[in-house]
């Protein structure tokens, strides 16, 4: 059975000439435009609301006024797109339970001989990490490691914690399976994995160097010496032998990725095979379960029934005809639009949610491998702009703050900006290219 994301049910459309909307239309938009205020503010009084709240919230208030049944909810939910995440932060969970992932990245920290050294091979090391394990599974790790580094070491945490939000985000662009909104748009377009990698790879080096150079100009102050010994960062395997078996799984699942156009497999089964197999070996199983991350799997299945909601109200119809000639323009020219709305609405709605709005808009208009690639590179690379750009950069926001350390938003506009304007110059001229 194929899931798609918008049914082909024909949707309540405004009347030509006539911009009065239905009362179930308008319900829909005060419950839509609810959604991403909460996700927005996050805090009303004392109540807080993750991003998956917010949605399950929009979800459960759509389904009450009856714009989506509960069968068409179900429908709407894209179970490829579910099973792939919730294989790949299972798989994760794994290898940071045997503690294969705390070891590599505590090797590579030790590596380091001076602060400006540990920036580069922390931002390297989180890009190329997030471009194979999902960026959001990748900074959930990795920032507590990050943080106890810099203690030990006894430099200022800040540039470190913006170079895993930054590198996250611009390394998870290089594949089809880097962050979700790429997995939508892998599944939705077809662009195959070695593709997608070979136009993303120069684009992705430069951008990764290019954030190195903007974080090293901004604290080049705190980049001069360690005032602590970084040797005494320490991780130990509890298993050799389980590490290994779960390090060979890992990477016969990414080599099965790289092969699964050339195989006809879906993304998806391969990350749910390669889930299952880890999870037989992990130590502790029940463990490994609780820890996946539920909240992002929640948020995306009530994303996909508020989207869903939205097309069948017809309410994207006055959203997709001003841009659908403007972006699907067969010239190089889209690009360089579509780059610049993801950049803008990326802000507004985050850049999961505008892709599944965009997709209609690409699949219906035909849109070039090309123009599939800026809309995944730009949603993408938006996630730098702002800290509400990405999910992944609340996840390190929230995984500093639970450790008693912080960055306020116009810091991480200040290295954010330069590095989202920097890296978008490189992928609109690179995909130009081609």
């Amino acid at each position: 059975m194929e899931y798609l994301i918008l049914t082909s049910a024909k949707p309540q459309s405004l009347p030509q000439g006539s911009a009065k909307m239905s009362p179930l239309q308008l319900q829909v938009l005060l419950i839509f435009l609810l959604v991403y205020t909460l996700i927005v503010v996050r805090r009303v009084g004392r109540m807080k609301f993750e991003v998956w709240t917010a949605m399950l919230i929009g979800a459960m208030a759509l389904l009450g006024t009856g714009a989506i049944t509960l069968e068409g909810a179900f429908r709407a939910i894209n179970m490829d797109v579910i099973l792939f995440l919730f294989g790949m932060f299972l798989l994760t969970e794994v290898m940071a339970q045997v503690g294969l992932l705390q070891y590599i990245t505590v090797r590579l920290i030790r590596l380091a001989g001076t602060p400006s050294r540990l920036l580069f091979i922390v931002i390297f090391f989180v890009g190329i990490a997030s471009a194979f394990f999902v960026n959001d599974a990748v900074v959930l790790f990795t920032t507590p490691i990050v943080l106890a580094a810099c203690s030990i070491a006894k430099v200022r945490k800040t540039p470190y914690l913006l170079g895993v939000a930054l590198s996250s985000n611009i390394g998870s662009a290089l594949t089809p399976i880097g962050n979700p909104q790429n997995v939508l748009i892998k599944v939705e377009s077809g662009i195959s994995f070695l593709f997608f990698f070979e136009r993303m790879a120069i684009p992705v080096i430069f951008g990764l160097i290019s954030e190195y150079f903007v974080l090293k100009t901004l604290y080049r102050k705190d980049l001069k010496m360690f005032a602590g010994d970084i040797q005494e960062v320490r991780s130990e395997m509890p298993s050799k032998q389980t590490s290994y078996i779960v390090g060979a799984i890992a990477s016969a699942t990414l080599l099965c990725f790289i092969l699964s156009d050339l195989l006809g497999w879906s993304i998806s089964l391969v990350a749910g095979v390669g889930a299952t197999a880890a999870l037989l070996i992990s130590p502790d199983r029940r463990d490994a379960l609780r820890r996946v991350d539920w909240g992002s799997l929640i948020f995306f299945s009530s994303m996909f029934i508020v989207m869903e909601s939205v097309s069948k109200s017809g309410l994207l119809d006055s959203f997709i005809q001003p841009f659908q000639s403007t972006l699907l323009s067969s010239n190089k020219t889209s690009l360089l639009s579509i780059f610049s709305i993801s950049l803008i609405m990326s802000q507004i709605t985050s850049n999961v949610p505008f892709v599944a709005l965009m997709l209609p808009i690409f699949k219906g208009g035909g849109a070039s491998q090309a123009e599939w690639l800026a809309l995944a590179a730009g949603s993408t690379l938006a996630g730098n702009l702002t800290l509400l750009g990405a999910a992944s950069n609340i996840i390190v926001l929230e995984a500093a703050e639970r450790r008693g350390e912080t960055f306020s938003f116009l810091e991480f506009a200040r290295s954010g900006i330069p590095t989202t304007l920097i890296t978008s110059g490189i992928c609109i001229v690179f995909l130009s290219l081609f």
